[in-house]
């Protein structure tokens, strides 16, 4: 550290003394670093508010804005960018953007280099324990966040998650650091207590849930479902952005977006406990693939949701590699095809087949209360505390 920043340090000292001697000191804040607007348009989003969304004292931290502002979670918030800027600067701002507001622990959730500079900050001002929990690669098969500073960001953080098997795999293996899993989880409420039954035997009409966030996936799934005589109904909060083409020319290919106000968690569900399969969208792995990391190592979180809440069986499409094919086909919750009509027409009759839609679908009951969100937060902040997981429930998932 610079004695700039030292001095920034033993000024914060100063000032925190001088307002415990003139009444309370202020409270403290559990600080959520992300990279954009905590709402229910993304899947970062979507987790975090599920994980923390009841939380008293949460202060959220970001470093861009993509949704126009729009902030759902937290009492307070506030956009940190730094861009080119020095170390001494990076703290001298995450300090004056608090205006006043302490920090009692971290949780940084990084997507671009400013989210862990933040993260680092608060932890360094603060002197408090630091996770990271990874949710996207953004330095093992992509340059997003320097090795510097990511190996800086983990080795400062007394606790380090990972979304995926994969993530775990790769960023333990290249910076040395324990890493430990902690998938994407359900609110409990919402997973059913007996199977659900397949309620349209041999029908031909499946739903895609979320976002796509490749516009090769889109390009691929298009051609893929062309032609093939099955429609797939698009959910998806995230308002259909950064499309490749236009809504009516998906429709006329088969895939039809649900436009209209978001629908609610418990309609999503009924409509997915309706329907024989669900289609996830994946990566292809090879020089085409806009997003390569994103299929190779992280797990989408609507999987769980999809399979814990309806026990639908699944569908990917992309590179058996991928780490959502891994994760069904491990879970034998689905299969996989690759993006080509005829492997996705026979994938389709398979799964519609009643006898191996009921056996997808008690895996999936057999798998879906060990991803309820019960005590999820709790479970975070006691790991952070220890420095390792304070039990094996997540663990035990990966040989589940």
């Amino acid at each position: 550290m610079t004695r700039d920043t030292n001095r920034i340090l033993t000024e914060r000292l100063l000032e925190l003394t001088a307002i415990s001697r003139q009444g309370p000191a202020p409270e403290d804040n559990d600080a959520i670093v992300t990279h954009i607007e905590v709402n229910h348009h993304h899947g970062v989003g979507v987790l975090v508010h599920r994980l923390f969304g009841s939380s008293p004292d949460i202060f959220s931290i970001r470093s861009r804005n993509y949704y126009d502002g729009r902030q759902e979670f937290g009492v307070k918030h506030v956009c940190i960018p730094h861009g080119e800027s020095s170390r001494d600067h990076v703290f001298r701002k995450v300090l004056q953007s608090l205006d006043g507001a302490t920090v009692r622990r971290v949780l940084c959730i990084p997507y671009f280099p400013d989210d862990a500079l933040n993260a680092i900050a608060l932890k360094e001002i603060f002197g408090v324990p630091l996770c990271t929990y990874l949710m996207d690669d953004q330095n093992v098969r992509i340059e997003g966040i320097p090795d510097a500073v990511m190996s800086e960001l983990l080795a400062k953080s007394s606790l380090r998650l990972a979304i995926s098997p994969e993530l775990c795999q790769g960023y333990q293996q290249k910076f040395g650091h324990k890493m430990w899993f902690l998938p994407p989880l359900v609110p409990s409420r919402l997973i059913p207590a007996e199977i659900c039954p397949l309620a349209e035997p041999r029908s031909k009409e499946g739903v895609i849930v979320g976002n796509i966030w490749g516009r090769r996936w889109v390009d691929l799934l298009r051609e893929t479902v062309r032609g093939s005589g099955i429609k797939l109904r698009w959910h998806n909060s995230g308002e259909f952005r950064w499309l490749p083409c236009t809504l009516p020319e998906m429709a006329r290919d088969g895939v039809i977006a649900q436009e209209g106000p978001r629908v609610s968690d418990e309609r999503l569900v009924d409509i997915l406990r309706r329907t024989p399969f669900a289609v996830v969208p994946s990566g292809i792995l090879d020089d085409t693939d806009d997003r390569r990391s994103i299929g190779e190592l992280s797990l989408p979180s609507r999987i769980p949701f999809i399979f814990a809440t309806s026990h639908t069986p699944i569908l990917v499409l992309g590179s058996p590699e991928t780490a959502a094919a891994r994760f069904v086909t491990k879970a034998g919750i689905g299969m996989v095809a690759p993006y080509e009509r005829r492997a996705f027409q026979r994938a389709v009759e398979q799964m519609t087949d009643a006898r191996a839609n009921l056996e997808m679908r008690r895996a999936a009951f057999r798998l879906s209360t060990r991803f309820a969100d019960d005590g999820a937060a709790d479970w975070i902040w006691n790991s952070l505390a220890r420095g390792g997981p304070a039990d094996s429930r997540y663990q035990e998932l990966l040989t589940a």
